[in-house]
């Protein structure tokens, strides 16, 4: 029998999944992963010349994100690939040779024979940690992240889950030492033509996937899926839409978050972990006043940081209101930077000022100068524009906002994930700040930093 008898799960990887694994449920999130490990293949097969080389996916935990990349990719790669190398790493040592006994499991399993029966283990190579492919060259190595690979090939490099807990993810020397297993080990493994599959639930900005993308932003293919849908989701979930709904729903992630706070949920869920501290912006400052909810507010304003292109940059929009006591305390309630044209962004903040019922839409004009104005009365004729000019730099217009936070004055209602990176990433002495950030002083300094409350002219 000849593994073309078998069209479906020897060209579909996720028919594949079905056969081997009876209690397989679907889900989209998992179709896109599939889609793309069978890029992978497409490359090593086509020696690099087609499909996917470098592919990370940043997913939750307890997604599905194992038992598919670790666990069943592996062995149906090497069904199709029997005489392929894969290397498998993670962690620590006893995980990865947990997946290397499943995937040695499936290929022993009856269903694996009838789809692929030329591939069978090696009687006399066949520990948990490494086996070989009977009449082949191919097999698998299960290593852990900081385990020797010395004498070891690769076809492919499948990383799963590089940092075991937060105490290694905050430690910069463990940090530095995954870094330096990827990079002096594991990358000297791979054969030419070879490919490298990174999947993880991320823990730190500069954990290996952070650092990867840090370096080789280019090299990459990225698949980031956050828990709570973000804009530009890659699955096409509206904002704030669960990932996997059947199994974590939109009360369940709520709850999770409210109880692990929002550093710990920027990262483990959203995918997108927040530096703690910021040249001037404190994540402990952000976190500590952060708000369930906003009192009655006496202003409310929508603050446009355009980009500078208008072939589709990103623009800061941010919304935020001041309350009625004394002191007056400023309340962030929405981030809805997007990236996109002048009509996109105008459409976008106009949106948000019919949304709050907003005093004026303040929008600094430093490069965009007229047009800007002209774009949103375009649209809406009635908006309240108060167009903004820098007359000072950057530090000298952040540094009161960041006296506000530091002194408990400012709140976010929620959680914002990208805007606070950006706070908390950005460094004074950077002569560029990011749109969302230069958005957000824009509007606090409306709201309490200018006695008439009317923005600079």
């Amino acid at each position: 029998m000849s593994k073309t008898e078998h069209p479906s799960e020897t060209h579909d990887f996720t028919a594949f999944k079905r056969t081997l694994w009876r209690a397989y449920s679907h889900a989209p999130h998992l179709a896109l992963i599939d889609s793309a490990l069978t890029r992978i293949t497409q490359y090593v097969e086509s020696g690099g010349r087609d499909g996917i080389g470098r592919l990370a996916i940043f997913i939750p935990p307890r997604h599905g994100k194992s038992q598919v990349v670790a666990r069943l990719f592996p062995a149906w790669f090497l069904g199709r690939n029997p005489d392929a190398r894969v290397i498998l790493t993670g962690y620590g040592a006893s995980l990865v040779e947990k997946h290397s006994r499943a995937v040695r499991n499936w290929v022993r399993s009856a269903p694996y024979a009838r789809i692929f029966p030329d591939v069978k283990i090696a009687s006399d190579s066949a520990a948990r940690a490494s086996w070989d492919i009977a009449d082949h060259d191919g097999g698998m190595d299960a290593v852990g992240i900081d385990g020797a690979v010395t004498g070891k090939g690769a076809h492919l490099l499948v990383i799963d889950d590089p940092v075991k807990n937060r105490q290694q993810a905050e430690s910069s020397h463990l940090r530095a030492q995954i870094w330096e297993s990827y990079t002096d080990d594991l990358l000297t493994r791979l054969e030419p033509g070879g490919a490298v599959a990174l999947i993880m639930t991320r823990w730190h900005a500069d954990d290996l996937g952070g650092r990867l993308l840090a370096r080789e932003p280019d090299a990459w293919h990225v698949i980031r899926l956050p828990a709570l849908a973000e804009d530009d989701d890659p699955l096409g979930r509206a904002p704030g839409a669960a990932l996997w709904a059947a199994r974590y729903s939109i009360e369940t992630l709520a709850s999770r978050r409210a109880s692990m706070g929002a550093y710990a949920f920027a990262a483990l869920y959203q995918q997108q972990p927040i530096a703690r501290e910021g040249g001037l912006f404190k994540f402990k400052w952000i976190d500590g006043a952060r708000s369930l909810s906003a009192p009655p507010l006496r202003r409310v304003v929508i603050a446009i940081d355009p980009a500078a292109s208008a072939l589709g940059g990103e623009s800061g929009i941010v919304a935020a209101g001041v309350s009625s006591s004394l002191p007056a305390h400023a309340y962030i309630l929405e981030d809805a930077s997007l990236r996109g044209s002048p009509d996109t962004w105008a459409r976008a903040a106009l949106a948000l000022y019919h949304k709050y019922r907003a005093a004026a839409i303040v929008v600094e004009i430093n490069q965009g100068g007229d047009m800007v104005t002209h774009t949103l009365h375009t649209i809406d004729p009635g908006a309240r524009v108060v167009p903004v000019r820098a007359a000072q730099g950057k530090r000298l217009r952040a540094e009161p906002v960041a006296a506000l936070y530091e002194q408990g004055r400012a709140h976010h209602v929620g959680v914002f994930p990208a805007l606070e990176k950006q706070m908390t990433d950005w460094l004074p002495s950077e002569s560029t700040s990011p749109d969302r950030l230069d958005a957000l002083v824009w509007a606090l300094t409306d709201l309490l930093l200018m006695p008439s409350g009317v923005g600079l002219r």
